[in-house]
């Protein structure tokens, strides 16, 4: 998500303000020098503020001196390099590094003190600033791409080119075009690509999923998604950066708008139209110097009617200018009961004739889940789809869910908004034309 900003918050996408990076060249090369830095440099410096524990060089984020001479693991490790530094250094690396199959060996910025930063921090081998230069290096397997979404087609695709897994942050790309040219050359290259929709492998929403599969809404009808933030309500609070740039692909739709076209896709079926409208509330920012405002152009509220396949409606209605964060609101109605659902905390449903009560949502222990605390909770979500990724990668399967192939579904649905948007009228998603009065 990041790239040398950090952003936390629902799905990744809210609050955290550090200072914007310099700019990338033309082409998205970073501007410093591109030589990647090894060991002394990195392994060899003090943790940086906020190293959660010292670790033994490798990337595997293991204690110094801890015993792993035990049983032989059936395969080594899968050696992961991680591009960009803001989610990618708050969430991914922590969830590599939680996980005995996957070792972190490189990570790459746009800026080489931010790099090596990062290594010494996480004892990561390898800091480098060139992702071109990184994708040759031999002892990579697999690549994390966790930089704003307008550099997700060129990095994915020099990923893909050099025979590297991906798994890359949502939204995929900038736009449909570029999601399919990325579905296209992963399927060509054989190679294990999946979105980064965490948001799944939450225990309410994966409790929601099960339940819906399990026919306890009976034949699901309606489902309503709402979520009223205040993270972008003040000018003078979160500074101008790309996520307030429309050509960068900014914007609360591609932020949070795909997670929640995800969810209603995976709870409800194929979308077959939409309708909606997006909106800029607060037009103008401070710079990231304090000297001076810049211009919003990216959408900072939308709302928008999915018509499903099913026959069933969906509407998602969210805003990043609230004047008071109320969170997050999640209601699923069908013919023989109902779920609601406040963020990712309790569960309550109702069948038909009976009452509303709270519905059992199991921990993560209890299914199997040995992952330990994290401060943030997207790490454990993410470290539950990267073990999805993983496990795909070393017995040769096909990309599995949430698939590069679900990326560019929910690319279609985000391009379709934003062209109801403009057009005013219903957009097609279906791939075939269909009457709105159907």
């Amino acid at each position: 998500m990041g790239w040398g900003e950090r952003r936390d918050g629902p799905g990744g996408q809210n609050a955290g303000d550090t200072p914007r990076a310099p700019e990338l060249t033309a082409d998205g090369v970073p501007v410093a020098s591109g030589e990647a830095t090894r060991a002394e440099s990195a392994a060899g410096a003090p943790p940086a503020e906020g190293a959660e524990r010292p670790v033994d060089g490798d990337g595997s984020g293991k204690p110094a001196g801890e015993n792993t001479d035990a049983a032989d693991p059936p395969e080594p490790p899968l050696r992961v390099a991680v591009i960009g530094t803001g989610f990618g250094a708050a969430v991914h690396i922590p969830a590599l590094q939680a996980l005995p199959e996957t070792e972190v060996v490189a990570v790459c910025a746009r800026r080489q003190e931010r790099a090596l930063a990062v290594a010494a921090q996480y004892r990561i081998p390898l800091a480098a600033t060139d992702y071109r230069a990184l994708m040759r290096e031999e002892d990579i397997d697999a690549v994390v791409i966790a930089t704003p979404p307008y550099l997700h087609h060129q990095m994915t695709l020099a990923a893909i080119d050099a025979g590297k897994h991906v798994l890359c942050e949502k939204p995929m790309a900038r736009n449909l075009a570029e999601a399919r040219d990325m579905v296209k050359m992963a399927r060509g290259a054989g190679v294990v690509a999946m979105v980064n929709h965490e948001l799944r492998f939450q225990p309410v929403r994966a409790r929601i999923k099960e339940l819906i599969d399990e026919g306890y809404l009976g034949q699901p009808q309606a489902a309503t998604l709402t979520a009223f933030r205040s993270s972008l309500a003040d000018p003078n609070g979160r500074p101008f950066g790309w996520l307030m740039e429309r050509d960068k692909a900014g914007g609360m739709l591609g932020a949070t708008g795909s997670h929640h076209v995800d969810a209603l896709r995976w709870w409800l079926g194929e979308v077959k139209g939409v309708a909606g409208a997006t909106a800029t509330m607060v037009r103008r920012r401070r710079l990231p110097d304090g000297v001076g405002m810049a211009s919003v152009d990216a959408d900072d509220n939308f709302a928008f009617v999915l018509r499903f396949a099913s026959g069933a409606l969906g509407t998602v209605h969210v805003t990043a200018t609230a004047a008071v964060d109320s969170g997050e609101e999640i209601l699923l109605a069908g013919s023989e009961g109902m779920l609601m659902a406040h963020g990712d905390g309790a569960l309550y449903g109702a069948r038909r004739g009976g009452g509303l009560e709270e519905l059992a949502v199991p921990d993560a222990a209890d299914d199997g889940d040995d992952l330990p605390d994290f401060d943030h909770p997207l790490v454990r979500p993410t470290a539950r789809l990267m073990r999805r990724w993983v496990a795909a990668i070393r017995a040769g399967e096909p990309s599995p869910s949430p698939s590069f192939a679900d990326g560019e579904k929910v690319q279609e649905v985000l391009d379709g908004v934003a062209r109801s948007s403009q057009q005013g009228r219903w957009i097609d998603t279906s791939g075939t034309r269909w009457p709105v009065s159907a």
